[in-house]
């Protein structure tokens, strides 16, 4: 009733015959507090830190201007919150203090922005840390290099250290 008072409808195919269509319960429940749907997000939302072993140690930073490296000691650009959007491992990476979102090209370029581009598969490997590959452009990973800087991930793989990131809790 209280989407039909929005002008709301929501229709799926019929399974029968002739029903070729009916009324459906939309995707998502809303509240009759107010007219936008919950959140897409889906799980559970951490303040965490991404280190990378590779050169001498690198958390992950996404600065204001959009720019993606590593440094050393953790700094206000280096607290990243890690949104699960999808099941399979589908997250959000974003910089607490720009509020950039971490985004891969399909040249394999990092940059801080808001996309579709945004959406990573994590994945747990054999050594027990996690790499990162673009849901969009796959086979794409998220890589540091010997120096800290954001290593162009169409030129990188799954086993290699650069790609390699631990998760660390913030302090």
């Amino acid at each position: 009733q209280y989407l039909q008072q929005l002008g709301m409808q929501y229709f799926t195919m019929g399974k029968f015959g002739d029903d070729l269509c009916s009324l459906s319960t939309p995707p998502f429940s809303v509240s009759t507090a107010g007219l936008s749907p919950p959140h897409p997000i889906r799980g559970p939302v951490e303040q965490q830190l991404l280190y990378c072993q590779v050169g001498i140690g690198y958390h992950l930073q996404i600065l204001s201007n959009g720019t993606i490296g590593g440094v050393h000691e953790p700094n206000e650009h280096s607290f990243l919150k890690l949104f699960a959007m999808r099941r399979g491992g589908v997250v959000g990476i974003r910089g607490i203090k720009s509020g950039l979102y971490l985004c891969m090209s399909r040249e394999g370029v990092a940059h801080g922005a808001f996309s579709s581009d945004c959406l990573f598969k994590e994945s747990l490997e054999e050594n027990f840390y996690t790499t990162f590959s673009s849901l969009s452009h796959p086979g794409i990973y998220l890589a540091l290099s010997h120096k800290g800087e954001a290593k162009r991930g169409t030129s990188v793989g799954r086993h290699q250290t650069c790609t390699h990131f631990l998760p660390r809790r913030a302090p």
